[in-house]
């Protein structure tokens, strides 16, 4: 009962501020849309904790993964805000958060607590983070498309005026997707080592899409540094990317646990 009130009121939280941040009128309001971003985040947290570690071990089922991937973008966003203003971010990310929390509390869990070994959680924990890193990519591409259409049709909107300069936004952009891709070559690396047998443990298909991903984030890094890819070309190919993971983990997890 006590997780199910954390978890309804992170998910208010991330309602008022996602709003709050859809109507920018006022450093004041940009700094509640952070505060209440941050207490939303916090909350979840919490909820995570409550959910996650059961007697049984840790608790990976669907809706707790969605949960804790969307609970890592948010931190992602809140510790860039302190060095880039980035916060404008939240406003497609919060009410993403309060989703995947409302869809773990409402799904039943098909699995079991597990205890992983320590080369495992390193597995698991670096997945999540470039899953979160490319999440955070993704909403950058999608802002960018708005950044650009406003731009050049010269109109007004109280979101792109308070959008970092389209040039820090691209700059940014390739940082994240620098950063997500060392991650996720640590992921399918330390998933190679530790994972016994990939066939058996039905993860074959989410390792051959994240190579796949990883394969289109490369090229994408490598036309931007040698080539200087930016602009539709770069969200193009950062949406496919991302796509793409989307489909390895969350897809593969829905088919072994909803639809088999």
């Amino acid at each position: 009962m006590i997780s199910l009130i954390i978890g309804l009121s992170a998910i208010l939280f991330y309602i008022l501020s996602a709003w709050t941040q859809n109507n920018p009128t006022s450093v004041p309001v940009l700094k509640s849309a952070y505060t209440l971003g941050l207490v939303a985040w916090v909350l979840q947290g919490l909820y995570l904790y409550l959910h996650l570690f059961t007697k049984a071990g840790l608790l990976l089922d669907i809706g707790a993964a969605l949960s804790l991937t969307a609970w890592a973008v948010i931190g992602i966003i809140m510790i860039s805000s302190l060095r880039k203003p980035v916060s404008s971010l939240l406003v497609f990310t919060a009410p993403i958060a309060a989703l995947a929390i409302a869809v773990d509390i409402v799904s039943v869990s098909s699995v079991e607590g597990r205890h992983f070994s320590s080369g495992i959680l390193l597995h698991i924990i670096t997945s999540i983070l470039s899953y979160a890193l490319f999440a955070v990519a993704a909403c950058q591409a999608v802002l960018l498309i708005y950044q650009n259409r406003y731009l050049k049709n010269h109109g007004s909107s109280a979101l792109v005026a308070n959008l970092p300069p389209l040039q820090t936004m691209e700059s940014l952009l390739f940082d994240v997707l620098a950063a997500g891709q060392i991650l996720l070559s640590i992921a399918l690396l330390t998933g190679f080592l530790f994972l016994d047998d990939l066939w058996a443990q039905h993860v074959v298909h989410k390792t051959i899409l994240s190579l796949v991903a990883w394969v289109i984030f490369s090229i994408l890094l490598l036309g931007h540094y040698r080539l200087g890819w930016r602009g539709r070309t770069a969200i193009r190919w950062t949406l496919w990317g991302f796509a793409t993971l989307v489909v390895a983990f969350f897809g593969t997890k829905l088919v072994l646990e909803v639809l088999l």
